[in-house]
Order: structure tokens, then sequence, then C-alpha cells
């Protein structure tokens, strides 16, 4: 007897401390604190991304492995940034659940036409998705807009956008022109004129437009621009740091330009889906690109 007593004592204690590391671990997962080790860091990633995207679709294979959905992610270089920099993993991993969250609901977009929409881009992302998906120079079928940016046809629902592909066009069972015609017209109508959500700006100040909408869509329709740059003295100086922003100024003066590139500086390095840091200056005939 005292031997099986013995035995009951020493799995109770295995089974509460078992039960104390699972609550020491949620704990750290809702508290911010991103655990050191890799199994416990790979068990944190896996708890930001299921409130995200449900229980069911992230799994742990093993530590520095998720499953999501039927794709296998690696932690590796994540975690080894954190062991590098402490001080902004949890940074580093909100941006990476932010990313493979957006991926993961872009990758699930249906091909239909009332969500194409057409996006600004720079070339160098479109080219980079291209090798990632093998294809050539027209599979997304990027064209020229300002400077570094293109205009490209996308599915978008909001929460998330993908570029559209060869296999897309047969299942829209439109021509690459008919897209891009559909796309821009379903941008348009999805955007609210461009003095209902930007005012004028003092100098010094910087307007910012954001949201759930591909705010730099914006930027195609350059008539629209035209009744904010007449309120301010036809200066009108906009910026596309991420695809949900859009700032400008109302002046060229140094201190309003430095304010303007402090705060593209920032916002593209937070966001998981920096666009450019180019700034643009408005002209009836079209954006100019400043030095």
């Amino acid at each position: 007897m005292p031997v099986m007593r013995l035995r009951l004592q020493a799995l109770a204690a295995v089974a509460a401390l078992g039960s104390s590391l699972l609550i020491h671990a949620g704990a750290q997962a809702q508290s911010g604190v991103v655990p050191p080790d890799a199994a416990g860091f790979t068990d944190y990633v896996a708890t930001q991304l299921r409130q995200q995207l449900g229980d069911g679709t992230v799994v742990v294979r093993e530590p520095l492995t998720l499953g999501v959905a039927d794709q296998r992610t690696r932690l590796d270089k994540l975690y080894a940034g954190c062991q590098t920099n402490r001080a902004h993993c949890a940074d580093d991993v909100n941006a990476f659940v932010k990313a493979t969250t957006q991926n993961f609901r872009a990758s699930t977009i249906p091909a239909t036409r009332e969500s194409l929409r057409l996006a600004v881009r720079t070339a160098a992302s479109v080219q980079q998705s291209q090798r990632e998906v093998g294809g050539d120079a027209t599979t997304f079928r990027p064209r020229p807009f300002v400077g570094p940016l293109v205009t490209v046809p996308v599915f978008d629902t909001l929460r998330a956008s993908r570029l559209i592909s060869e296999k897309d066009y047969k299942t829209l069972d439109l021509s690459v022109d008919q897209v891009r015609e559909l796309a821009r017209k379903n941008t348009y109508n999805a955007l609210p004129q461009v003095l209902q959500t930007a005012k004028p700006v003092a100098s010094g100040e910087v307007g910012r437009l954001d949201g759930p909408v591909l705010q730099p869509s914006r930027l195609i329709f350059i008539d629209d621009w035209k009744p904010l740059a007449d309120a301010q003295h036809g200066t009108l100086i906009v910026a596309a740091p991420a695809n949900d922003t859009v700032l400008y100024i109302g002046d060229d003066s140094a201190a309003s330009l430095d304010a303007l590139r402090a705060q593209v500086r920032e916002i593209m390095g937070k966001s998981a889906n920096p666009l450019t840091d180019v700034l643009l200056r408005w002209s009836p005939s079209g954006w100019v690109t400043m030095p």
C-alpha cells in the first residue's frame, strides 16, 4: 500500500506539473509574453494564429513548424530574429501573424466578378509574386502607373486580396481588357469620393485616409483629387506607405515634407504589407514623382 500510494502521488504530481505548464503557456499567450524556448514559442504563435483563423485551421507539427490548413509553415527565421532581438519579438510575431492570416484568407478568395478590384502595387512586389508561383512577366498582367507603381487586377473581400491568375481569367470568362475595365469600375464604386473622407489640411499637418478598402487605388482616379488640391491652393502631395493607407499634405515646405516622410517610414516599418515611400505631387494630367 505505501508503494502504491507513492506511485499515485507521483502520477498526481506529474499531472499537476503538466497542467501548470499548460496554464503558464496559456497565460503567456494572453499576456503577450513570447516564450524563449522553441516549443513554447511555437505554441505561442499557434495560439495567436488560431485566434484569427480558428482552432481547426492551425496545428503544431513539431517545434518551429506549424500546419496552417494544408500548408507547412516554418518559424525558424522568426524564432531566430526573436532570439537576436527580444525587445522587438512581440511586434515581429504580430506582423508575422497578420501577414500569414492575410495570405491564408487571400488563398481562399473565390474568383467572382463582384470581387474584382484594381490595385496599386509596386512592380517589384508583383515580380516577386510571379517568381513565387513560377510565372512569367505576364502572369498577373500589371501595367505601369507612376514611378515604381503599377496597377494590377485583384480579387478583394475587404479582409484580404489576391492577384488574378491566368486560370481566373478562364473562370471569369473575360478578356484581359474586360477584367481591367470591370475591376476599375468596381473599385470606383467601392470608394467614396475623396472629399467625403479627406479634408483639407493646414500647413504642417498630415492628412490620412485608411480603412478596409484598397486606399492606394484612389490614386488611379486623378480627377477625384482635384477638389482637394483646389481647397489646398493647388498643392497636394501624397504617399501610399501601405495597402490600407494614403497620407497627404497641402504644402511643400521642408517641415511638411519631413513630417510626411516621417509618418511614411513609421507606417512602412510596422505594416505587414508596406507599399512605397515615394511621394507624388498632384497635377491635372496625373501624378508626378518627387525627388
